[in-house]
């Protein structure tokens, strides 16, 4: 008998898709082909083995251990050829069965009255004043929501990637959803079908639903719980699909309103409303656990006589290229917002002790002193220019209890920084010399 030696990929793509295969078996054969690497294709490839031998669609001929994998002796009784293979050892993982999306508009069914009256008054709520609900306050009322509508005992959605410095909830993935981190982030980005285990043994059965939108820059998933087998019926797998699809475009919907009211256009920065609200949530936080935080006003030397040489466009360059430095030199926890004009802020986050705070304005102040700037003049003769900045900083507890008592506190120091000369850093306990 002639041998051929395949790879793993190879031997699902030419051997099995040759079997006979369920709907749930050709979709697990489909994604591990699309999205899987080397240990998700083992995997399949076991799982596939396991159920055509279980269906007698294969014979096994010997079995033999190989550490933490077994090496299996197969025969197609129907085509006459052998296989050998290596696979890892099986698993008594819960099985999970992949149902494709859209579901077939004759499963679903429609809200009743209060149902729909709660979306609604969600949807109604989502901006009030200047004020948008954020994706935490969301995916909070959507867990609640879940458990209400579908029902469930448990919702829990878990942000798989989400867009910079934004606040969402990050449970820990339990020990169910942690061997299959890959298929997770399949499941989100392509978001055409959900994983059910209508049969965890005790823990009764569970739903997971991929959530997202390339456009905003999120992806996460949505796990449902119930502890009756068999839970999720038609009907309930179809409201399960209808509220994730309603909170996803809310979430998405309120990320980019917050990208209008809490960013700054020209910089790219938060602005000043944002970071209003975002000390308050610090200093919460700060005063909650004792920790220290600290308020950085950073402020552009001379910035009018750029304006005056060069015009409000290269103002405004100088402007973007000062926040885009500023931003990179900050740390990941750290918020830096344009506060108005050539004055910007950082609040960096607790905990932060004193030394650390003046470390990092020092850096801040020799980061835009150390970028080139290149400008062009009112003719369009190209010019090179220096930037400087003045710093003042403050530390919470010991600059103030309030926000306002923080700000007038750095704002006094910068005032000093600019009497003494300018380009330098003032920080609340430094020598008055």
């Amino acid at each position: 008998m002639k041998r051929i030696p395949v790879g793993y990929r190879e031997f699902l793509r030419d051997v099995v898709s040759t079997f006979p295969l369920t709907w749930d078996e050709q979709a697990l054969l489909e994604r591990a082909l699309r999205d899987g690497r080397s240990p998700d294709i083992e995997r399949a490839g076991r799982r596939l083995i396991d159920a055509l031998l279980r269906r007698q669609v294969l014979e096994l001929l010997d079995r033999e251990p190989d550490g933490s994998a077994e090496r299996l002796h197969l025969r197609d009784p129907q085509r006459r050829f052998a296989i050998r293979i290596r696979l890892p050892l099986a698993t008594t993982d819960p099985e999970f069965s992949s149902i494709p999306l859209p579901l077939d508009p004759a499963t679903r069914t429609g809200f009743d009255y209060h149902q729909v009256r709660d979306l609604l008054a969600i949807q109604g709520n989502l901006v009030s004043y200047n004020r948008v609900m954020t994706p935490r306050e969301l995916v909070q009322r959507m867990e609640h929501t879940l458990r209400d509508i579908v029902p469930v005992t448990q919702a829990v959605f878990h942000p798989l990637e989400i867009p910079a410095e934004e606040d969402w909830p990050s449970p820990p993935l339990d020990e169910i959803l942690r061997p299959r981190t890959d298929e997770l982030h399949a499941l989100a980005r392509h978001r055409d079908s959900m994983l059910h285990c209508p049969d965890l043994g005790a823990s009764g059965s569970r739903l997971i639903l991929g959530m997202g939108d390339d456009g905003t820059g999120w992806r996460g998933i949505l796990s449902l719980d119930h502890p009756q087998r068999e839970h999720f019926t038609t009907e309930r797998l179809s409201l399960a699909q209808l509220v994730a699809q309603h909170f996803q475009g809310l979430l998405s919907t309120s990320i980019q309103l917050q990208s209008l009211i809490f960013y700054d256009f020209l910089t790219g920065v938060y602005n000043r409303s944002y970071f209003e609200e975002q000390l308050d949530r610090e200093l919460a936080v700060a005063d909650r656990h004792g920790q220290s935080m600290a308020l950085l006003i950073v402020d552009i030397d001379d910035f009018k006589g750029f304006n005056t040489r060069y015009g409000y466009k290269a103002g405004d360059r100088v402007l973007a290229t000062v926040a885009c430095v500023l931003k990179a030199t900050l740390r990941h926890t750290d918020t830096l917002a344009r506060y108005g004009g050539e004055e910007f802020v950082a609040i960096l986050a607790p905990p932060v002790p004193r030394d650390e705070a003046r470390v990092i304005a020092e850096r801040l102040r020799l980061a835009v002193e150390d970028e080139p700037f290149s400008l062009h003049g009112l003719d369009g003769t190209p010019v090179s220019e220096r930037v400087t900045v003045s710093v003042g900083g403050v530390l919470y507890p010991e600059g103030g209890r309030s926000g306002r008592d923080l700000w007038n506190s750095a704002n006094r120091l910068i005032l000093e920084a600019k009497a003494r000369g300018k380009n330098q850093v003032r920080f609340a306990g430094d020598p008055a010399s």
